[in-house]
């Protein structure tokens, strides 16, 4: 089983962006992708479906928050998604209820092999930026621990299934520092351990580090302890700093589940 995440810095259905995107969908075959910073009209291709982010709570005509975008920020497109989850078709996908319905999304998914999985997709905080009320100091805190609650009621109401968090953390989780803070480092370490997560795309398994030597991942996927599955490795794309031009500013990030029969 392939589960991979990808930023897609807003490209719009019609772009070159996106049609460049397209084509590594293609290649990478994943069967669950969570998206961020998409957009509702791209799609990993034939023979998935998906769940969607909302829109943030503001009166129609009005400015809404989206990263990226000057101030006030604006979402250009109604289109436009913070988080969209897709899985094969012949998986059945249930939307469930989050804390926060525009950065966050989460589906109950149950594979083919009939083993659930809960899959929760979100987009944290990057350091100069708000939450709700809390100003960029606060707000990556805030936003983790309204989505540490989630998990934790999760895990509770659907003990047998496997829980799978993925999508843009924007922070790092290795050794040295890249991006975000250490603060924010511990915060999300801890967290994850409140649940029993376990990042499958940090440290030695960091397969962003692995491919340019000098940059580590903020893109991340964790899961719980699998009964059906065990973690085999990570990959990332595409395969050199260069060819990110055009396409994205985020590598894509995947892993594979050896799943027994």
């Amino acid at each position: 089983m392939k589960i991979a995440t990808w930023n897609l810095e807003r490209a719009l259905p019609q772009s070159k962006k996106a049609e460049r995107q397209r084509q590594w969908f293609s290649r990478i075959d994943a069967d669950i992708w969570v998206l961020t910073e998409t957009h509702l009209g791209i799609t990993p291709g034939e023979g998935y479906h998906s769940i969607a982010s909302g829109l943030p709570d503001r009166p129609p005509q009005t400015s809404l928050e989206h990263p990226r975008a000057t101030s006030p920020e604006q979402l250009s497109d109604a289109g436009e998604r913070w988080i969209q989850i897709w899985v094969r078709q012949e998986w059945a996908i249930a939307p469930l209820a989050t804390c926060d319905h525009a950065r966050t999304a989460c589906a109950l998914v149950t594979a083919a092999s009939g083993q659930p999985y809960l899959v929760y997709g979100t987009v944290l905080p990057w350091l100069d930026s708000s939450w709700r009320i809390h100003p960029p100091k606060q707000a990556f805190a805030a936003a983790l621990a309204a989505q540490q609650s989630d998990w934790v009621h999760l895990r509770a109401a659907y003990p047998e299934a496997v829980l799978v968090v993925a999508g843009d953390f924007n922070q790092d989780l290795n050794a040295l520092p890249y991006y975000g803070s250490r603060q924010n480092k511990l915060a999300l370490g801890q967290a994850l351990a409140t649940v029993e997560l376990d990042c499958l795309t940090a440290g030695e398994n960091d397969p962003v580090y692995r491919l340019s030597g000098q940059h580590s991942n903020t893109d991340h996927i964790c899961m719980t302890p699998n009964p059906s599955g065990q973690f085999q490795s990570s990959f990332a794309w595409p395969p050199r700093l260069e060819d990110l031009r055009g396409l994205s500013d985020h590598f894509g990030v995947g892993v594979e589940i050896s799943i027994e029969p």
